[in-house]
């Protein structure tokens, strides 16, 4: 299996989405290939297949959106499922909406500028285009007085989590499941692209670090660790 995957200018994988596979691939016991993309290669990847990563190529044909992904990793290998019991699929939906709205919104605000400088030089003017036309104002001042923000982002935002990650390991309970895979993506999206803080000390950042620790010998995990 190849898994195509957005990087940066020093080929770090950051993309949020990208990383939930990442996971989801450890915690099955897994092997991908990395194929690192940029923004603008992204059309191209296996003909055009699809407008956004991850895209998964397997002997099946090209898999694209990551949820799509996982369900299609349960069913060729059974083995420790990111789906578990009846009812899964659906309690990830909501997961996964509430992960793309709330916990990547609220994120956006923190890191969007240092996305930016992360890039390669032939992708920096089309993220920067296309987010400034999204925000209505430019990456800087999307970014600024983030400092004020990060604290309500913990205090509300990451409530859920924090509460549920208090009661047991991991969001999936006593083993990670795909909810794990889901907020974790955008947690290392933040952690790969900024030093800034973004998660603080407690239940969320212990559960971050079990996360890294099923994939030990990931390069962009062993750079962060080494921070």
């Amino acid at each position: 299996m190849k898994l195509h995957e957005l990087c940066g200018d020093r080929k770090q994988r950051f993309s949020p989405y990208c990383w939930r596979i990442r996971l989801g691939l450890a915690i099955k016991g897994l092997k991908a290939e990395a194929v690192p993309v940029g923004f603008t290669e992204i059309p191209a990847i296996c003909g055009g297949t699809g407008k956004t990563v991850p895209v998964l190529e397997t002997s099946d044909g090209a898999i694209t959106d990551s949820f799509d992904i996982a369900l299609y990793l349960d069913r060729m290998h059974a083995y420790k499922p990111l789906f578990r019991g009846e009812g899964a699929e659906a309690h990830c939906r909501l997961i996964e909406a509430w992960a793309n709205t709330a916990v990547t919104g609220g994120l956006a605000s923190m890191i969007v500028l240092d996305v930016w400088k992360i890039l390669s030089p032939q992708d920096r003017e089309y993220f920067r285009t296309s987010r400034e036309k999204r925000f209505g104002k430019t990456l800087e001042e999307f970014q600024a007085g983030r400092e004020d923000r990060v604290a309500g982002f913990n205090a509300m935002v990451m409530a859920t989590p924090r509460r549920a990650l208090s009661l047991a390991p991991w969001l999936g309970g006593d083993q990670p499941d795909y909810a794990d895979c889901i907020i974790f993506g955008s947690l290392m999206w933040a952690a790969v692209v900024s030093e800034f803080q973004v998660v603080e000390d407690g239940p969320v950042k212990d559960w971050f670090h079990r996360c890294l620790a099923l994939m030990p010998d990931e390069a962009d995990v062993k750079a962060l660790l080494a921070r």
